[in-house]
């Protein structure tokens, strides 16, 4: 049976010609691929190592994974795009469209500006029924002649080349990648959420290529990069981080990039458990103690998954609060209503507002927590400020373990008081590490800062959680003797004697949580909403309402 045998009859016509003659000319090795739409991928993919599927990202674009134990280092990603316009009609195009558009039409939504770009390509061409010889079509003409079959294809383009970052954009548009590298000359590879590390069809080859290629893109998202600026950091349209090298002065492999891309919608607590990243008993800590005003750092080296981490703790924090998110990119993301979200703006001079500014500006705002995306430098001491006041404080910061992290708070350039220091009441230490051949996240320790002895001139720190790495599993070493939750019996009013109703309330949250994981609730929203319900009846209720499928009834997505 051939390969397009073997795809039924149903998916052979949803599928356009172009990836149907992409799939007739894989080489026999491959097998037949699995059809998907992006939507249909789920995190149960994740982890598998022999991969070979195409999804779909969008109308016209497909994703081809492909990665088996006997081939190369990378398993391979694919872009299947619809064959290019003739060169001449997109030259005609592009100088129809320049000689139509003037700076009135200017937009920095990107948005406003393909809508424009589409809106002008319609006034500049004519559609006919019969097929085009472009090649003799006069450059003078009023109106493009452009035939039926290809005006979709070349929309497109336009949007992909004109309007987007041209073969970045359907890297962009693929709602699975975490990270686009270019490393100089050669193939880009992407970080899938689902399969780690892969190879693209998408190249440079050559130096001149990929300069010019940095160059105008650099331009497209106003910084432009030279020999005598060869570092930038900036923002793409989509909120995505990309830092650019240009040149051999500073990159001996030439120029190069990375991008970090924006994530709509964050991971969910109930992700993070099923993937052991964490397990329940930890979470339903953190839900406690987060939501009894503890401060916070989400503590780990580059890529240890510190956002995502902070991102999905943040729905511990009571729905009723006043939230000021402060970022210099944008990657925090919240569900409370009362959210002020709010993000440096990088100039010269006296345009310049940095997370210190917004900081300082936030103390004014009377929120009830603040979250800094990362902590780096002076606005540190702003924080600790804060959190002496009375505000809640969460950040993510770069270090691997507590005493790295006291060693970087108080030393240069940030240099708060030791003293100051058990104003942070939790360290939670993430990292990634390989397991079984792929590198996975995992939080190493939760850590209670438990205050500052003048004495010795030393913080006073006791890890409450610690991963076991021979077992991989999590051991509560604070189970009875925790300082935050016995913390939180005082505030209560509790005796000696029930403290012990503290413990029972963490082991009650680790089984909703444990339900929650169980039935599936893993959308960030949808977990959000069982949240919320914690906070309208008792919690054995709730736990109860969640074992019997009527929690989150009528709530979509719910199970």
């Amino acid at each position: 049976m051939s390969r397009m045998e073997f795809l039924n009859l149903n998916i052979q016509q949803r599928l356009p010609s172009y990836v149907l003659n992409y799939i007739a000319r894989l080489p026999r090795d491959y097998g037949t691929p699995q059809i998907y739409r992006a939507e249909d991928l789920s995190y149960k993919l994740k982890g598998l190592f022999n991969v070979n599927l195409i999804y779909k990202v969008s109308d016209l674009v497909y994703m081809h994974v492909y990665r088996t134990s006997s081939y190369r280092t990378y398993g391979r990603y694919i872009v299947i795009e619809p064959p290019q316009p003739h060169p001449r009609l997109m030259e005609l195009v592009e100088f129809k469209l320049a000689m139509n558009i003037g700076e009135e039409d200017f937009s920095e939504s990107i948005q406003d500006r393909t809508a424009l770009l589409l809106e002008k390509l319609e006034s500049i061409v004519r559609v006919i029924d019969n097929p085009v010889d472009y090649g003799r079509v006069n450059g003078k003409t009023s109106r493009i002649p452009v035939y039926k079959g290809d005006l979709e294809i070349l929309k497109y383009y336009v949007r992909r080349n004109i309007a987007g970052l041209g073969v970045l954009e359907p890297l962009l548009s693929d709602p699975w990648i975490e990270d686009v590298s270019c490393r100089g000359v050669g193939n880009l590879y992407i970080v899938h959420r689902l399969f780690g590390t892969l190879e693209t069809n998408i190249n440079f080859s050559s130096k001149e290529e990929l300069d010019t290629f940095i160059i105008r893109l650099s331009e497209r998202i106003g910084k432009p990069v030279s020999h005598s600026r060869p570092i930038v950091d900036a923002t793409l349209p989509d909120g995505s981080r990309i830092n650019i090298v240009f040149g051999e002065d500073v990159s001996l492999h030439g120029s190069n990039f990375t991008i970090r891309k924006f994530t709509e919608k964050p991971i969910s607590i109930t992700q993070l458990i099923a993937w052991n990243t964490m397990d329940e008993r930890m979470a339903a800590y953190l839900w406690m103690t987060l939501s009894n005003n503890a401060n916070c750092f989400i503590v780990g080296e580059t890529g240890a998954g510190k956002t995502s981490t902070l991102n999905a703790l943040l729905v511990f924090i009571p729905p009723n609060y006043k939230v000021v998110t402060i970022e210099d990119t944008a990657e925090v993301k919240l569900p409370h209503n009362n959210w002020v979200r709010e993000l440096a703006r990088p100039a010269a001079g006296e345009s310049t507002v940095s997370l210190f500014d917004l900081l300082k500006a936030a103390l004014r705002q009377r929120p009830n927590t603040i979250v800094v995306g990362e902590i780096r430098g002076q606005e540190a001491s702003v924080l600790f400020q804060a959190l002496q006041t009375g505000h809640q404080g969460l950040s993510t910061f770069h270090a691997g373990s507590v005493e790295q992290v006291i060693q970087r708070l108080t030393g240069d350039p940030i240099r708060i008081p030791k003293s100051f220091i058990p104003n942070l009441n939790l360290v939670v230490i993430q990292n990634a590490v390989w397991r079984g051949g792929k590198m996975v996240r995992k939080v190493m320790s939760i850590n209670e800062i438990i205050g500052y002895d003048p004495k010795s001139d030393s913080i006073i720190y006791v890890p409450t959680f610690l991963w076991d790495s021979v077992s991989d599993t999590f051991r509560f070493t604070g189970k009875g003797a925790s300082y935050m939750l016995d913390k939180i019996a005082v505030i209560r009013g509790l005796s000696r004697l029930e403290i012990k109703k503290v413990y029972e309330e963490l082991e009650l949250r680790a089984a909703f949580l444990r339900e929650s994981v169980k039935r599936g609730i893993m959308d960030y929203f949808d977990f959000w909403e069982a949240v919320k319900r914690t906070y309208e009846m008792p919690l054995e209720e709730a736990v109860e309402a969640l074992k019997n499928g009527v929690l989150l009834r009528g709530v979509r997505g719910s199970v």
